[in-house]
């Protein structure tokens, strides 16, 4: 069995007395590719924002990669990680947005690489060969 990538168990997202997610599971393992297909406003959007902790949630645990996501668990208490540990966390993961924007003025194996370069720390030059790998595997 392939190693266990992203792990949701029970997650929780309320605003105010609105609660949107309701004890989310969901469980991806190396090699899938998954889909998160609903209606508009069935907490698509809400529950990737929890995985990159651009959303807050109130129950329930994310693990990336064996790593507990956002928060740390210290017996019945739960409390949310440095930003800076936050920061690393995010640097694991990436959003597709349904309505994504580029750069103009750049190039899609610029584009592509921006994150790499910036993000990733990777060199112009790695980065590139990279950039160039994923954009002939989508046919670019």
């Amino acid at each position: 069995m392939s190693k266990v990538l992203l792990e949701i168990q029970g997650l929780r997202k309320q605003y105010g007395s609105l609660e949107v997610l309701k004890g989310v599971d969901c469980t991806m393992r190396e090699g899938e590719v998954i889909s998160i297909i609903g209606s508009s406003g069935s907490g698509k959007t809400t529950m990737l924002r929890c995985i990159n902790m651009l959303e807050e949630f109130h129950g329930g645990s994310i693990r990336l990669a064996g790593e507990e996501i956002g928060y740390e668990q210290s017996g019945s208490v739960r409390r949310r990680k440095s930003e800076k540990e936050i920061a690393r966390q995010r640097a694991m993961t990436g959003m597709a947005f349904q309505q994504f924007n580029l750069f103009p003025h750049m190039t899609a194996l610029q584009n592509v690489m921006l994150g790499l370069v910036k993000i990733k720390k990777m060199s112009r030059d790695e980065a590139r060969a990279v950039g160039e790998t994923w954009l002939d595997r989508v046919g670019l």
